[in-house]
């Protein structure tokens, strides 16, 4: 997994799977795939982090903090 100007890459390999084994739907066939995602402003870069369990890739991604409009008091001079 690649994180890059705005750009969430993810790239793999399948490998053969048992021959006696029916799908009912495959994404990839055997080889190697990638998938690539344009990530918005919202999403903390830094905090990104990914998981693979029984499987299944978890990615997340965390969203900035919303920053908080303030007040600017004007001094009468």
């Amino acid at each position: 997994i690649r994180y890059e100007e705005g750009q969430l890459t993810l790239l793999g390999k399948v490998t053969p799977r048992q021959s006696n084994v029916e799908f009912a739907a495959q994404e990839y066939g055997v080889g190697d795939f990638q998938r690539a995602f344009t990530i918005g402003e919202s999403i903390d870069a830094s905090g990104i982090s990914a998981e693979f369990q029984r499987g299944v890739l978890v990615l997340h991604l965390p969203k900035v903090e919303r920053v908080q409009p303030r007040r600017i008091p004007v001094q009468v001079v």
